[in-house]
């Protein structure tokens, strides 16, 4: 998948949640109350989410092996449609919801943000191999990205419960799956030492040292 084209939509997603941001704040500065604030902070973590692939997006090498699997791209798609899919809170959002979503999203998305700059230059979005980091977040989890993507949405879903947004989380978390497998069976295959690090470090949910699994 070329860069300008991936770069192109993360662009035109990122214009998008950002003037959907500027509009809600310009709402919550005419209101003057608290709660058109914590919908505006919604749509400023998602243009945050959003903006930060972007930037990933133009810094990365081409990949060791280019992704040339259907399903990969599939499972791709599925993901960015599930994360941009996510609707905003409504007039009768309970408002303690709000604050407990965002506090959720927030650390979520500052943990994804220190996984994106340690991951650096081998940020891809198919699941490819362009290096193997297991530096910072990576040491706790083999994809702390997805974690912080996922503790977002999670966050943003809390604070805007619906089927809706239930839907668009089930369907991020299915195809985030689907790229974790993927991009394990790439980093195998292009660096043997994958192996030892994936043995004791947890694939997606952190755990005490003393509870991973041992390396064999």
């Amino acid at each position: 998948m070329s860069r300008g084209l991936v770069s192109g939509v993360f662009a035109l997603f990122s214009l998008a949640s950002l003037a959907a941001a500027a509009r809600h704040v310009e709402d919550a500065i005419s209101a003057g109350t608290a709660r058109p604030w914590l919908e505006a902070g919604y749509w400023i973590l998602k243009t945050a989410v959003v903006g930060v692939f972007f930037f990933a997006v133009l810094r990365r090498p081409e990949p060791l092996r280019p992704s040339r699997e259907p399903v990969a791209f599939v499972a791709c798609f599925l993901a960015i449609l599930g994360a941009v899919s996510l609707r905003e809170p409504g007039p009768d959002a309970s408002t303690a919801l709000l604050v407990a979503g965002e506090a959720l999203a927030l650390a979520s998305c500052g943990f994804l943000l220190a996984s994106v700059l340690a991951l650096g230059t081998c940020f891809g979005v198919l699941p490819e191999a362009r290096g193997l980091v297991t530096r910072g977040p990576y040491r706790l989890v083999r994809h702390p990205v997805y974690l912080g993507e996922l503790g977002a949405c999670a966050g943003l879903v809390l604070g805007a419960p619906s089927a809706w947004n239930l839907t668009a989380a089930v369907v991020l978390l299915g195809a985030q799956l689907v790229r974790m497998r993927l991009e394990e069976r790439a980093l195998e295959t292009e660096f043997p030492e994958y192996a030892a690090y994936a043995a004791h470090t947890p694939r997606l949910i952190p755990m005490p040292v003393r509870l991973r699994p041992l390396e064999v």
